[in-house]
């Protein structure tokens, strides 16, 4: 073969293989783009799907914690307006209703407590010794005293474990030893079980290892 031949020969060889190049790209070019946008499309719609589904789980619980904590309020609410504070701070009395409302409800309270208006607790039924304990200082009794009713977010407190309370405020129509509650707020205050209220956490999960939270404001 001489030079011009092989020449020719390389050119159609060159030809040829650009030609097969150009078969190839344009028969799998339109397939990886098609492939592409349908598994865009997927993500898209999986993840769509999932957040709906978080959505509606997360309402779903967020209801059943609000009706839990509501329960709970009335049933504090309903003991303050039902009896005085003279009532109220006789510990066999109070340690009667507690027994009453964990008759009723479980061990979802854990104790009561009934505080006047310097924050001193002049009452309390449950399994702690916090007798005569002293709230003056404490957060949940400040801000519970600015309001008819209040949530307090978990915290360690006096017995040092994790807890919350539920604190309705009343007012005295007569004073106590001291003198000091004629007409002055005093509070019913009610700790609520933990575990019980995590119970309610623990049943939100996401597939197989996924973790629900519930937080504060605060992000706490």
């Amino acid at each position: 073969m001489n030079q011009a031949n092989q020449k020719d020969y390389s050119r159609y060889h060159l030809l040829k293989r650009n030609l097969l190049l150009s078969v190839i790209l344009s028969s799998i070019t339109p397939m990886i783009l098609v492939s592409g946008i349908i598994l865009y499309q997927f993500r898209v719609s999986y993840h769509e799907k999932i957040d709906a589904h978080l959505e509606e789980l997360v309402h779903k619980h967020k209801q059943n914690i609000d009706s839990f904590l509501k329960e709970k309020l009335g049933d504090i609410k309903s003991l303050s307006s039902s009896f005085s504070f003279e009532q109220m701070k006789d510990e066999k009395f109070l340690q009667d209703r507690l027994k009453l409302l964990q008759q009723s409800y479980g061990p979802v309270f854990v104790d009561l407590g009934v505080i006047n208006a310097v924050g001193e607790q002049v009452a309390y039924a449950g399994p702690f010794k916090l007798g005569h304990a002293q709230y003056s200082d404490a957060d949940w009794f400040q801000k519970a005293s600015e309001r008819a009713h209040y949530k307090s977010d978990v915290f360690l407190g006096l017995r040092g474990l994790p807890h919350f309370i539920i604190a309705v405020t009343g007012i005295c129509e007569t004073e106590d030893m001291k003198g000091i509650c004629k007409g002055r707020k005093w509070i019913l205050r009610a700790t609520i079980d933990f575990e019980a209220f995590n119970n309610l956490v623990e049943k939100i999960r996401v597939g197989e290892t996924g973790f629900a939270f519930i937080l504060n404001k605060e992000g706490g």
